[in-house]
């Protein structure tokens, strides 16, 4: 079964791995999927003071292994030239999606009219926006996806819902089952850790709980596996997270599988 691993770092110094900060190089994360069986890695650039040119880094990863990576670029969709740079990153840094990890707990500047040339340029352009954003900020998100059905939305590590106190047993998925009706919205059922009760346990059964109730609200069609490699490594070895989909989520059909593990994801970023 074809693997798609739609959520790695990849840079040689990441600091926060600190004092194994190179355990995110290239050649180890290749080696990684070797041994998994992962055909190809989604990179999401960490653009920070110890790692400022992470896009370009990985747009040069991407084109020197084109088979096995592809990139996404990292912008700042509230700063100023955001839009531009979205119409720039395709071209110049190979991306396959935009990422963005908002800053602050107010979002409400997704839906002002000023930032309303954000938006024409990821119809323009057809590239997704991957945001990182929790429960409370799922209305602003699921209003950019009404009002722009040519924009395509995905949401990091499950929506993150553990931290907003939102359960695998929330028929609601904190509002998030809003978007149900909004076929451009995606989640990443990726960094199980993050959701676990016990990270260090491969089996991970309350993250599992969250890829079971994310399939019940949106269906697996909508739902794309991802690692969070190398943050992931502090608690699971990168094989045990992609065998947490392909062997122990038990409750999937073969064709739910599939659709996670790699349908989705070629699907929404072309490849």
């Amino acid at each position: 079964m074809r693997i798609i691993d739609a959520h790695v770092h990849v840079l040689d110094r990441y600091m926060p791995m600190e004092p194994f900060e190179d355990a995110g190089r290239v050649d180890r994360l290749l080696h990684w999927m070797d041994d998994a069986g992962v055909e190809k890695a989604v990179m999401l650039p960490v653009v920070a003071d110890f790692s400022p040119d992470n896009n370009a880094e990985c747009g040069r990863w991407a084109r020197e292994h084109a088979d096995r990576l592809a990139t996404m670029t990292n912008v700042e969709l509230a700063e100023a030239g955001a839009a531009e740079q979205i119409r720039r990153a395709r071209e110049e840094f190979g991306a396959v999606a935009i990422s963005c990890y908002p800053k602050g707990a107010d979002l409400a500047w997704m839906t002002e009219p000023e930032h309303e040339d954000i938006w024409s340029a990821f119809a323009e352009t057809g590239l997704p926006a991957n945001l990182q954003v929790t429960p409370p900020a799922y209305g602003h998100v699921l209003e950019v996806a009404r009002r722009h059905p040519g924009v395509t939305v995905v949401l990091n590590h499950f929506g993150l819902p553990k931290g907003a106190g939102v359960t695998p047993d929330d028929e609601s998925y904190g509002g998030l089952d809003q978007a149900a009706s909004l076929p451009n919205v995606f989640v990443k059922v990726s960094a199980y850790y993050a959701s676990a009760e016990t990270p260090w346990d491969f089996r991970c059964p309350v993250a599992i709980g969250y890829l079971y109730r994310l399939r019940q609200v949106l269906g697996a069609e909508r739902l794309m596996f991802g690692t969070d490699w190398p943050p992931a490594s502090r608690f699971l070895t990168y094989r045990q997270i992609v065998e947490i989909v392909r062997s122990e989520a038990t409750e999937l059909t073969d064709p739910e599988r599939e659709a996670i593990l790699s349908g989705t994801a070629a699907r929404v970023f072309g490849l």
